[in-house]
């Protein structure tokens, strides 16, 4: 190859690695996690305090993609990171869902069946954590918590079942995002539980009156 070919070769290689690096840079922009992981790290304290610092619990979740940024993923991490702090709780294996066949409608939420079953493997576990939202409401499934008393708590969006769930004392704790915007003037988060509270809330037995629907 003559010398004026061969160094044009190299400039066209080297503005398809410099095209290719820079679209890989703006089509990933960067995402904020934190909010994510401080799920994560507060529910593992609440689920901690509810069950007075002993016990056996069980994750359900759909499995976490393995490329690219997460939010569910960085909640369990989070989540599994602050069971290790906590040697008096016992962190069964993960029942990760399986997707739906090809072709069908992916709504995103554990089923009641898939809970029972998760239950029913696992006899001797005292708390459940959902993060795969949460099912419409199931009065079987609820009399099945009640009747183990098993703390139940969930990760997912408002809507009137998770009052239903939650009124129904089946569902401890549900975590949903704000229904507000933070206070004028807060400052700046720094610590989980800041990060938390900054774009997300527990809506317990508790504090379920005070929600606007």
């Amino acid at each position: 190859m003559k010398p004026n070919k061969l160094i044009l070769a190299i400039a066209l290689a080297a503005i398809v690695i410099s095209t290719l690096f820079w679209w890989r840079q703006l089509s990933n922009p960067m995402v904020n996690l934190r909010p994510s992981a401080a799920v994560g790290e507060v529910l593992a304290e609440e689920v901690a305090r509810l069950l007075g610092g002993r016990g056996t619990l069980v994750l359900i979740s759909r499995q976490p993609p393995e490329d690219g940024p997460n939010a569910n993923r960085e909640r369990i991490e989070a989540f599994t990171s602050a069971m290790k702090r906590l040697p008096r709780l016992t962190l069964a294996p993960t029942e990760w869902l399986p997707r739906p066949p090809l072709g069908t409608m992916d709504l995103g939420v554990v089923s009641p069946e898939q809970i029972l079953a998760a239950l029913e493997k696992n006899p001797k576990a005292n708390a459940f954590v959902i993060f795969s939202g949460l099912p419409p409401y199931s009065k079987p499934l609820a009399e099945k918590v009640a009747a183990r008393s098993l703390i139940l708590m969930a990760v997912c969006g408002y809507s009137a079942d998770v009052r239903r769930w939650i009124e129904s004392r089946a569902l401890a704790v549900a975590v949903v995002p704000r229904f507000d915007d933070p206070p004028t003037g807060t400052p700046a988060p720094k610590t989980a539980k800041e990060w938390f509270e900054r774009e997300f809330q527990m809506v317990t037995l508790e504090t379920i009156g005070r929600l606007p629907y």
